[in-house]
């Protein structure tokens, strides 16, 4: 191809697979806090786990709203669990941690408190957001009421653990490991509750590989290109 059509035509098929390769799919907050309630309070460090089926991108964190009043600070980060599955301990995702205050964003419909952060990548495994909260919270205990919090697979790419994860909390923020923590969940003995469990942290997430029909979107946008292409080499030839 002449330099200077290559120079005209690939930048444009560059940036029109980037913005394909970057747009964000299936983004939401993956435990949703609609129609959740406070019904515990304390000091506790609280894990919803979750399983990535294939990868996806964090690119926001956040609490339960009601989770944040006036003058809190709620450390929040993701945890990948090593270990054995008989004693497993929990290690800190690079780039997951923050602390919510209240003056960061407000999604009031999704009943979260959130920010922005640089894209994660999470790859297979079980993981937990967790939040160390030192206010109110919902504990999943259907004894003090039923709070329903959803989960949003991201059209399969993650799927519920079948734990959750606590401990008490007792202040300076969280840590690069967690280790030694309770669970709760179905078939627990002493606490058998629902999954997803706590009113406590979530995060939202896309897809870190574009969808077929992306992939389909975008080549039928270079079409164009290559028409164009194939003109100018026509009249070059002509000429």
């Amino acid at each position: 191809m002449n330099t200077t059509l290559a120079r005209r035509i690939l930048p444009a098929i560059a940036a029109t697979f980037g913005v394909l390769w970057c747009a964000p799919l299936h983004a939401a907050f993956v435990f949703g806090y609609d129609s959740a309630f406070i019904n515990q309070g304390g000091n506790w460090i609280l894990g919803n786990n979750f399983e990535v089926n294939s990868a996806v991108q964090v690119t926001q964190l956040g609490v339960f709203a009601q989770d944040s009043p006036a003058g809190a600070s709620i450390p929040i980060a993701i945890y990948k669990q090593t270990g054995s599955v008989a004693n497993p301990s929990w290690t800190l995702v690079p780039g997951t941690s923050d602390i919510i205050v209240t003056g960061d964003q407000v999604d009031s419909t999704a009943q979260t408190r959130y920010v922005n952060i640089a894209p994660v990548t999470l790859g297979q495994g079980l993981y937990s957001v967790v939040t160390a909260t030192s206010s109110d919270y919902n504990s999943g205990n259907p004894n003090l009421g039923s709070s329903v919090v959803t989960f949003n697979n991201l059209g399969g790419a993650l799927s519920l653990g079948s734990y959750d994860i606590w401990n008490y909390y007792y202040g300076g923020g969280l840590g690069a490991t967690l280790n030694g923590m309770y669970t709760t969940g179905p078939g627990n003995p002493n606490w058998p509750w629902p999954l997803p469990v706590f009113g406590a942290g979530t995060f939202s997430a896309v897809s870190a590989v574009p969808e077929p029909t992306t992939l389909i979107a975008g080549a039928l946008l270079l079409l164009p290109f290559g028409a164009s292409t194939l003109r100018i080499l026509r009249r070059r030839r002509a000429a």
